[in-house]
């Protein structure tokens, strides 16, 4: 079954037509999350299914080239690193009355929510390496 959808020209040509356009919409999304509906978690997810169709379209060794398991601990992680610095500055400074240093920002604009934005993308990060781990571990024991 594997070695048919591999050879699949038609998956690799609308996999190559559609990813750029999905993983745009899940930056889009991520960046996007404090001023509209969305987030890490579900710009995470759209993410991770472009890496998910990547890997069903050209198979799991050309995306090794880019994302193999190194790449996958260090993103997680950094990303759950920092989220646990920024989440611990908020939570003490927040609970202590201390003035942050980080700005607000101009409400509206993309750099409004203080630390809203990072943690978004600290979020989306690791729910696109959980999704797409959790798929290359099911579908062959490996990322």
């Amino acid at each position: 079954m594997k070695k048919i959808i591999k050879d699949d020209e038609i998956l690799k040509v609308i996999t190559e037509i559609l990813l750029p356009f999905i993983l745009v919409m899940g930056i889009y999304v991520v960046l996007n999350g404090h001023l509209s509906p969305g987030g890490g978690f579900s710009g995470g997810t759209i993410l991770g299914s472009g890496l998910i169709l990547y890997s069903t379209a050209f198979g799991s060794e050309k995306i090794r080239k880019f994302f193999n398991f190194n790449t996958f601990i260090k993103a997680i992680s950094f990303s759950l690193l920092f989220y646990g610095v920024a989440k611990g500055y908020s939570f003490m400074t927040g609970a202590a009355h201390i003035e942050s240093v980080i700005p607000t920002g101009t409400p509206g604009k993309i750099l409004s929510g203080g630390l809203i934005l990072p943690l978004n993308i600290a979020v989306g990060i690791v729910v696109a390496c959980t999704m797409y781990g959790l798929y290359s571990l099911f579908s062959e024991g490996d990322i």
